[in-house]
C-alpha cells in the first residue's frame, strides 16, 4: 500500500476574473498581475512538498500557474492533459455574469437538484466533464503507481475543481457546493493506492480543503476573485 498526496489546485486570477467574465475553456488568457503574484505565492507555499509529479490542464492560465510551482522543484517537468480543462460554457463563454446570469441560473438550479446532464447551450454537462475528469485522474494515478510517486500537484480550475472534489471525496455531485475555490487555492487530498485503480472503490481523505493561507498576506485575496460557479 501506498499514501499518494495529491494537491488540486486552481489558477491564479485572469483578467477575465478580475472583469466577472464567466470564463470557460472557451477563453485561454494568460494570468494577470495579480494571478502572477498568486502563482508564485502558491509556488512559495508548496516549495516544503517532496512533490514527484506536476500536472496542469491544457489551458494557459493554468500552466503558468503550475510553472510557479515547478520552478521550487529541481528536476520536474510538467505535464498537461487537456481533460482537466475548465467546463465549456457554450454560448455564454467571455459573457459578463450580468448577461449570463438568466442561462446560468436555470442550469445551475436544475445541477442542484440532481439533472447533471443540464447544460448552457453549445457547452458542457457536469456529467460530461465528471467522465473526462476521472478519465484524467485514473491515468495519473497509474503513472503514480508505476513509478511509486508519493506527492502530484495538478492545476486546474474552479467549476472542475468542484465536480472533482464531489466526485471522488464525497462521491456525490450533490455537494459540489460544498468545495469553495479562489484563485490559487489549493485541496490536499489523500489516497491509499492498493491493488488496481478503481476510482469508485477507492476513499479520498480531505486533508485540507480551500486551503488560501498563502494569500492571506496578498491585498489580492479579495471577494471579486471567488467564482460562484
Amino acid at each position: 500500500m501506498v499514501q499518494v498526496n495529491l494537491f488540486f489546485a486552481r489558477h491564479g486570477q485572469t483578467d477575465a476574473n478580475a472583469q466577472q467574465l464567466l470564463q470557460g475553456s472557451g477563453l485561454n488568457g494568460p494570468l494577470s498581475t495579480v494571478g502572477r503574484q498568486q502563482a508564485a505565492a502558491l509556488g512559495t507555499a508548496l516549495r516544503s512538498e517532496d512533490l514527484d509529479m506536476v500536472v496542469a490542464s491544457g489551458m494557459e492560465r493554468a500552466m503558468e500557474t503550475a510553472r510557479h510551482v515547478l520552478s521550487h522543484h529541481q528536476g520536474l517537468t510538467m505535464s498537461t492533459d487537456p481533460r482537466l480543462n475548465e467546463i465549456s460554457w457554450g454560448k455564454m463563454d467571455g459573457a459578463s455574469f450580468k448577461t449570463a446570469d438568466p442561462f446560468l441560473a436555470p442550469v445551475v438550479s436544475r445541477w442542484n437538484s440532481g439533472d447533471f446532464d443540464a447544460r448552457i447551450e453549445g457547452g458542457e454537462s457536469i456529467n460530461d466533464c465528471r467522465r473526462r475528469l476521472l478519465a484524467a485522474v485514473t491515468d495519473i494515478l497509474k503513472e503514480v503507481k508505476e513509478k511509486g510517486h508519493k506527492n502530484v500537484f495538478v492545476c486546474m480550475h474552479g467549476r472542475v475543481l468542484r465536480v472533482l472534489m464531489a466526485a471522488l471525496v464525497d462521491k456525490d455531485m450533490k455537494r459540489m457546493n460544498r468545495f469553495t475555490h479562489t484563485n490559487c487555492c489549493y485541496h490536499h487530498i489523500r489516497v491509499a493506492i492498493v491493488g488496481d485503480i478503481d476510482l469508485d472503490e477507492m476513499v479520498f481523505e480531505a486533508v485540507r480543503i480551500d486551503v488560501r493561507d498563502h494569500l492571506k498576506s496578498l491585498e489580492i485575496n479579495r471577494p471579486e476573485t471567488v467564482d460562484s460557479v
